[in-house]
């Protein structure tokens, strides 16, 4: 099940930001801080999780945010 609020996307690592979230054992952890690893990976670090090297694309969370949603919406309204 998704966590609430957030959008599925199917990103690369250089897509990832902080505050995306990732499952590991049932559980819903945010991006805390990251960095740059070889060959393009990113090495995500989380709160009470160990460091996870995402190397290729991959299903993140991403929490909806008004100002993300307006910009959609925005958009398609008339001037």
């Amino acid at each position: 099940m998704k966590p609430a609020n957030t959008t599925e996307e199917f990103l690369h690592p250089g897509q990832v930001r902080v505050g995306d979230l990732f499952e590991f054992d049932g559980a819903w952890y945010p991006v805390q801080d990251m960095v740059s690893g070889n060959g393009g990976t990113k090495i995500l670090h989380f709160l009470g999780k160990a460091p996870y090297v995402m190397s290729q694309p991959e299903i993140v969370y991403r929490p909806m945010t008004h100002t993300g949603t307006s910009k959609v919406w925005g958009s398609l309204l008339p001037p």
